[in-house]
């Protein structure tokens, strides 16, 4: 896919590559931290408040959810007031709001500061994308947006770890007391070593009529939103065992909520080796044949976790390789498709984000909110939700690939 070269001619003397590649990280480490960290700390909060397991995964969805549909207010935001501002505003926003759950005397208190996190938590997590977009040209922004998913794929396999231990430690509360923390500082990172990165002429209006006009060509784009389903879907397919981990751990496998790091910690090994292979083949592969292998790895993985989970007794070796496997390559292709569809809307990147958060969290909320609830009692049929997201995904990217020029 043809793209005019528009990343802004900026100074580089006033802000460097590293803390920009830092912050983003950061910024995209907010989403996961704020997923799950709080799992260990399932059965402490079901005792507290006195609700079902059903209940309080509602809880994961309605923050997804927030965050999903917000998406498509910080984006615009982001085009007309800059990233800078609107991401300090987010992160403002979410501290304040992670300190009302752990506050939070009641559980409909809770549910309720959990959608102020989702809604406030996306405004950074957009603009830090649009920011490396706009610092970087093209293939050297898809080499850093691989850096920052390996970073940002470190948050899966701390958080629960972090979470075991503040719960073990300091009970659940402390767990958003953390949250908070890490708000704090990630705000001190932005004010103190990121400038504004939006070209000037690139600026969007917010007004209601061109807004809507605008979101319409962007949603009739022939391949823009082909290609974020195909990414969403690919995600959905990891995260119904990442929203379903909490019965995976201590209803299937009989474990403790000490013991997450033997499913995060390899499957989240997956994604970081998977993001330093795709940094490596940048440049000596073209992207559709990256997407093409990571495809094809995936879906070896979702049939071999299937075929596992119908044969085999539940157990460790018997269900995390294969997350693993998937992981691994689900994070080759997350960086260039991710590009891929910026690149669709090169004057409008802040709306594009918004749109690809919109599909992926979207997805990952329905997955919370729909089909963990239907599945989480069967491994099997944990297994085989994996599989036919996956083949969804795949068929739409097939039905695009062949219109991206390598």
């Amino acid at each position: 896919m043809a793209v005019k070269e528009t990343s802004i001619e900026i100074d580089k003397r006033k802000m460097s590559k590293f803390w920009l590649i830092f912050f983003a990280s950061l910024a995209s480490m907010v989403a996961p931290f704020s997923i799950d960290t709080y799992i260990p700390s399932f059965p402490a909060i079901e005792s507290y408040y006195g609700v079902s397991r059903e209940l309080l995964s509602t809880s994961m969805g309605a923050y997804l959810a927030a965050f999903a549909i917000t998406t498509l207010v910080w984006g615009p935001l982001a085009d007309r007031f800059g990233r800078k501002y609107i991401a300090l505003v987010s992160l403002l926003g979410f501290l304040l709001a992670s300190m009302g759950c752990a506050l939070a005397p009641s559980f409909d208190g809770f549910m309720i500061f959990r959608v102020f996190q989702g809604v406030l938590a996306g405004g950074v997590i957009i603009s830090a994308r649009a920011m490396v977009r706009d610092y970087f040209p093209p293939q050297e922004a898809q080499k850093t947006m691989a850096l920052v998913m390996m970073v940002f794929a470190i948050a899966p396999a701390i958080a629960p770890i972090v979470g075991g231990y503040l719960q073990a430690q300091f009970d659940w509360e402390s767990i958003f007391w953390f949250l908070s923390g890490y708000a704090l500082l990630t705000i001190a990172i932005l004010l103190f070593f990121i400038v504004e990165t939006q070209h000037p002429e690139h600026v969007q209006s917010i007004a209601p009529k061109p807004l809507m006009r605008s979101y319409w060509q962007t949603i009739k784009h022939p391949l823009f939103i082909k290609v974020v389903l195909a990414q969403a879907l690919l995600f959905a397919g990891m995260f119904v065992y990442i929203a379903g981990s909490a019965s995976l751990m201590f209803d299937h496998l009989k474990l403790g909520p000490q013991d997450f790091w033997m499913q995060f910690v390899p499957m989240v090994g997956g994604m970081i080796l998977g993001s330093m292979v795709v940094h490596r083949m940048t440049g000596r592969y073209a992207p559709n044949h990256i997407v093409l292998f990571s495809y094809l790895v995936t879906g070896l993985a979702a049939s071999m976790g299937l075929v596992s989970s119908v044969l085999l007794e539940p157990q460790v070796l018997s269900i995390i390789p294969f997350i693993s496997l998937y992981a691994f390559a689900m994070a080759m292709s997350l960086p260039v498709l991710s590009i891929l569809a910026l690149d669709c809307l090169p004057h409008k990147r802040g709306m594009a984000a918004s749109l690809q958060s919109l599909m992926q969290m979207g997805m990952a909320a329905v997955i919370a909110i729909v089909v963990v609830p239907l599945v989480h009692e069967s491994l099997v049929e944990m297994a085989l939700a994996m599989f036919v997201l996956w083949l969804i995904a795949v068929l739409l990217w097939v039905t695009v690939s062949n219109k991206l020029e390598d």
